[in-house]
């Protein structure tokens, strides 16, 4: 099938399985962060208005096993804090790495966070499996790790070391997504999904469990999006088993439809555009649906290289919303609100 021209491509080798896309604003302007998770690949930004090549994130020839497995941003700077990109290689030094860089100058900034200090379960030893940045109650940054082998922790986000009870009820398997974020009422939950498919929440004050575990899914949950949709805080969750679901984290019940591809779920986002809010879905293709709801918005964008859009994007640029997707050959930029082709330039 002919794919559409890219709005910026990939520089060398292609994106491959595992690609992130992550919408921030640097210098005072719309931008993409992209990370790759073909080995050798490193971590750019992009201009969301015309496509060019803003930032280089400081790599080494050590950095990228292959294995890039989550890309996230801390904080916006609104405390005078810098922003901090946090992303984890799977398996850097085989038991996996978490890199933060600053996210305004590109430079790497704390120490490596891995798992030198876990012992061996079995025969095996444990590898970091997920990771997402999270501000402690007393207000420093802190690192949430999950592991193959079910355990999930908190950790100084400078020092690397523990910061915090470490999460109980977790089971013994592969944690493989993490989130934190504050529903309607004022609680503060941790949730986390495992490669069972099993969805759980806890406290971050005591590490008890708050919530789960529920079947969510029937394969390994790779997507956890925290979103705000009609005055509430709702749960978006992605898995292998080709679908994703909306959750009510006050009861922890499904809503609305579930949405189901005819592959993976590669790419998961929220965004507000058109006066509702979009999940947007990269699978085969790239689909969009009401988040309160789950019923189709418009139809599928078609078009991508190897007939699969490897992930999934948004930023606001001027009055409308950016939805970018990325296959093989690079990065296309939509309008949210209507699916449509959106070329390089300005609002």
């Amino acid at each position: 099938m002919r794919t559409a021209a890219p709005f910026t491509a990939w520089d060398g080798p292609s994106a491959g399985l595992g690609s992130r896309l992550l919408g921030v604003e640097l210098d005072g302007r719309p931008a993409v962060i992209r990370a790759g998770s073909t080995q050798g690949r490193g971590l750019t930004a992009f201009d969301a208005e015309d496509g060019s090549l803003v930032r280089e994130f400081a790599l080494d020839e050590r950095f990228i096993s292959g294995q890039l497995r989550q890309a996230h941003v801390h904080g916006d700077g609104g405390d005078g804090e810098r922003p901090v990109l946090v992303v984890l290689d799977q398996f850097r030094g085989l038991r996996g790495t978490v890199f933060q860089f600053d996210l305004t100058t590109g430079e790497r900034v704390c120490p490596d966070t891995w798992g030198k200090r876990r012992k061996p379960w079995g025969r095996t030893w444990p590898r970091m499996s997920a990771a997402f940045p999270h501000r402690g109650a007393d207000g420093r940054r802190n690192l949430l790790l999950g592991w193959n082998d079910g355990r999930v922790e908190r950790v100084d986000a400078v020092t690397g070391e523990a910061a915090g009870p470490r999460m109980r009820g977790t089971g013994r398997r592969e944690v493989w997504s993490l989130t934190a974020f504050t529903t309607a009422d004022g609680t503060a939950l941790l949730a986390g999904g495992d490669a069972d498919g099993l969805l759980r929440a806890w406290d971050p004050a005591t590490g008890r469990p708050a919530g789960g575990p529920v079947k969510a899914h029937n394969g390994p949950i790779n997507h956890l999006v925290p979103y705000a949709a009609d005055g509430r805080i709702l749960l978006a969750t992605g898995a292998t088993d080709h679908s994703v679901r909306i959750w009510d984290p006050e009861t922890w019940t499904p809503l609305g439809a579930m949405m189901v591809h005819p592959e993976n779920t590669l790419g998961l986002c929220a965004y507000q555009a058109g006066g509702r809010t979009v999940l947007a879905v990269a699978s085969d293709r790239l689909h969009r649906y009401d988040a309160l709801t789950g019923q189709p918005v418009g139809e599928p964008v078609d078009g991508w290289e190897e007939d699969a859009c490897l992930a999934v994007g948004a930023v606001r640029v001027g009055g409308r919303v950016a939805l970018f997707g990325a296959d093989e050959n690079g990065v296309r930029r939509l309008d949210g609100a209507t699916g449509e082709e959106w070329p390089a330039g300005p609002a």
